[in-house]
């Protein structure tokens, strides 16, 4: 049974990257290809990254005597990316699978669901920290060398490892579902996108001052981890030889891991049944209900399903926060900005254009209009059977998206003139032009929504991530600004100043909208009601 249970688990890991509809064929070889060396180009990317990183710190921690600390970074690195990248994996594996109701319903141990969900969890968490103690094994190899006994310690402390995450990773999963049952779920993923972003950026642009502290300050890390992280400080002790260290490592791994799998095999029940709570016996008031026009409901909904559902708002909403992001991060380095653009004084000239082009790939990462229709999934049927004309439901679909970007790149595009001192004409198309991009942003990605429309995925989030709609909105947008770039730095330059050209961008991005929009209004009526 056991078995049986985890085959089910990693087939439906597998389908999610393989197979996005719910219908029984495959993605294309293609598609397959391009997905792995996706997957492998990022998974070099943090392999490099790890690279140098080890590489700065075995010279200095083992002048110092401190091989130890040494692998208790590799280890701390290792579980701080563990927890990082598969919290919101364990909680929604875990408590949010479909099939819950169907395996607790039948007789089989709660248990064993349990362990058959954990399994995949500790081969995500297994690749996690592997990207981490991998570089630093092969660089303290190549580097210094094992002692005796070392190196197999390293293999024990590297397969260790992933349950001290999953113990940790589990709790953090089962505090994470008590806090969303009780909280919208959507915004609590954008958050925790936010944060992780924020995180990210920041270790990305401090890293070579992190890794002079940590190089430098190696008896305060040290002492540091002895104190407040022990099974680490006896990971890197057992890596250089002290067995018995090595003992404790994996003892208080193995006690970590069964207490967290036993507290929760005994709370899986309830937390797989935990529903939001209702107050009960509260009476509705009928006085006090409001009514709307179809026109309004139809947005009120629009902007719910957005707000309500994790993938479209994490994946298209962050855009939003990355276009305001332009602009406060122009405010906050406005002078050394200013700084630079006078040493170059035809950059200078060119600010505008740099304005509109920062905004304008901002812009084209936020289609939330493209996968609006194929979110409609299976209940489609729900909006055609209703009274509504379907130019009534296509327009609603496009108001969400331009209410929320088409006004927030507008702001960002002035705010930005303002601050850095645009001639009025310059102001106006700094504004103007975000607007009109995001504008074609949103009839774009209806159109292409239309075109490529999917209803039978498995998972909200393909048609917010992986839909053939979605890149072809995203990359049109892109493909349109590098081709605007190019014509103006290789043909027009010397022939028209960047204002008469940010006018002319703006006049066609005008142009293609109303096309785009003529073409929805009519084609795409037609296509709604055949879908």
């Amino acid at each position: 049974m056991i078995k049986a249970l985890i085959r089910v688990r990693f087939r439906a890991l597998f389908a999610a990257l393989f197979q996005q509809s719910r219908r029984k064929r495959r993605q294309s070889k293609g598609m397959a290809v391009l997905f792995a060396i996706l997957f492998i180009y990022v998974a070099f990317v943090f392999f490099g990254l790890f690279t140098i990183m080890f590489q700065q710190l075995v010279e200095p921690y083992h002048a110092l005597g401190l091989d130890w600390l040494y692998f208790a970074t590799a280890g701390l690195t290792g579980l701080a990316f563990s927890i990082l990248g598969s919290v919101f994996a364990t909680q929604s594996q875990l408590y949010d699978a479909k099939d819950n109701d169907l395996l607790l319903s039948m007789p089989i141990r709660p248990r064993l669901i349990l362990f058959s969900r954990m399994v995949p969890l500790l081969a995500l968490n297994l690749l996690f920290s592997a990207m981490s103690m991998v570089p630093a094994g092969v660089i303290y190899g190549a580097n210094v060398g094992f002692a005796p006994g070392g190196f197999v310690a390293y293999l024990l402390s590297t397969l260790a490892l992933p349950f001290l995450a999953q113990a940790i990773t589990c709790l953090l999963g089962w505090l994470l579902h008590q806090l969303l049952q009780r909280m919208n779920k959507s915004l609590a993923s954008a958050l925790y996108l936010l944060v992780f972003m924020a995180v990210y950026f920041y270790v990305y642009t401090q890293a070579s001052q992190l890794l002079n502290a940590m190089a430098s300050n190696g008896e305060a890390m040290a002492n540091a981890l002895r104190s407040w992280a022990w099974p680490l400080y006896a990971m890197g002790q057992g890596c250089t030889g002290g067995l018995p260290f090595l003992a404790g490592f994996l003892a208080v791994t193995a006690a970590a891991f069964g207490l967290v799998y036993w507290f929760l095999s005994v709370t899986f029940m309830h937390s797989a049944f935990l529903r939001r709570s209702v107050k009960k016996g509260r009476k509705v008031d009928f006085g006090r209900l409001e009514t709307r026009s179809a026109v309004q409901a139809l947005h009120r909904r629009e902007m719910k399903r957005f707000l309500g559902c994790p993938a479209y708002l994490t994946n298209l909403g962050f855009g939003l926060v990355m276009i305001a992001a332009v602009a406060v991060a122009g405010l906050i380095f406005r002078r050394q900005i200013l700084d630079f653009l006078n040493l170059i004084p035809e950059l200078n000239a060119l600010a505008p254009l740099l304005v509109a082009a920062c905004l304008g790939f901002m812009i084209s990462c936020t289609c939330i209009s493209t996968p609006s229709v194929s979110l409609e999934g299976k209940t489609i049927w729900i909006l055609q059977s209703m009274p509504l004309t379907p130019r009534q439901i296509l327009l609603s679909k496009l108001w969400l998206h331009c209410v929320l970007v088409v006004p927030l790149s507008a702001l960002s595009g002035l705010v930005l003139a303002l601050a850095y001192g645009f001639s009025p004409v310059d102001t106006v198309l700094s504004a103007l032009c975000p607007a009109a991009l995001g504008f074609l942003c949103g009839v774009l990605g209806l159109v292409c929504g239309l075109q490529w429309v999917r209803l039978d995925w498995l998972s909200e989030a393909y048609p917010c991530k992986q839909s053939v709609a979605l890149m072809v909105t995203m990359f049109g947008l892109m493909g349109l600004l590098l081709i605007a770039g190019l014509l103006y730095g290789f043909v027009l330059y010397s022939l028209v100043s960047a204002t008469v050209f940010l006018a002319g961008v703006t006049l066609v991005l005008l142009l293609l909208s109303a096309i785009l929009y003529r073409a929805a209004m009519t084609w795409g009526v037609k296509t709604w009601q055949a879908l």
